[in-house]
């Protein structure tokens, strides 16, 4: 056991405890800030999403274009042929047979070509809903992100003040115990979870709730030397 020589000892023991424990709570709630600052897993593959959304849609867009142009381009065809059918110019039936055969076989590839550019209408729908989903569901997943990280970085801020008076108040406060005490006392706080004391209530050590024999009880209630708990080891008080 560690001899002390005030009795004030305990005491300053345990304001340098609640000291401590509104560090760790500060600490731990600033640790916990500073992990929530940046993008999270969800808003990239969200992003990613859109970015793919964006490119399928690009494609669609393409692919519809195309098929336009080419049923632009069989139209193109089949005008000038009817004007020549109908204009009275071609006199030979053979001629105006096979024209007449030209045309059909435009109109026919024209019905297939635009039954292809309806399907390609509704897929390009398709693709311009999924991507304006995704893309109103990004902005406000971002708008959120915008603001929680705003709150976290105001929040370190504040933490980080307070960090550092509790942080000068220990020092205040650490020079006021004996060096082995303080000594004895930061091991069992590291050991034991922040928490080096136990208060002795009805000769039971609060820390681990084991019963504790008479002599320790009776040297911690004395307060004349510093007594560990036989279990936990944590500095005991009355």
């Amino acid at each position: 056991m560690v001899s002390i020589h005030t009795m004030t000892w305990i005491s300053d023991l345990r304001r340098l405890q609640e000291t401590d424990v509104a560090l760790d709570i500060r600490r731990g709630s600033f640790s916990d800030a500073e992990s929530r600052m940046g993008e999270t897993e969800e808003l990239i593959a969200s992003r990613v999403r859109v970015e793919e959304l964006a490119a399928e849609l690009r494609v669609a867009r393409g692919g519809q274009k195309d098929i336009e142009l080419e049923a632009d381009a069989l139209k193109s065809k089949i005008g000038p042929a009817e004007t020549k059918l109908y204009s009275g110019s071609i006199k030979n039936p053979k001629e105006l047979a096979d024209l007449q055969a030209d045309i059909d076989q435009l109109k026919r590839h024209l019905s297939a070509v635009e039954d292809r550019d309806l399907e390609a209408l509704a897929l390009l729908e398709t693709a311009e809903n999924a991507h304006r989903s995704a893309a109103a569901e990004l902005t406000a997943m971002e708008a959120a992100w915008n603001e929680e990280q705003a709150e976290m970085a105001a929040l370190m801020k504040a933490l980080a003040i307070e960090i550092a008076e509790h942080d000068v108040v220990r020092a205040e406060e650490a020079v006021e115990i004996a060096a082995d005490t303080l000594k004895a006392y930061n091991h069992i706080r590291i050991a034991r979870q922040g928490r080096a004391l136990a208060k002795v209530d009805r000769n039971l050590c609060l820390g681990c709730r084991i019963s504790l024999p008479t002599n320790v009880v009776n040297k911690a209630r004395a307060g004349n030397v510093l007594v560990q708990c036989p279990n936990c080891e944590r500095i005991l008080h009355a």
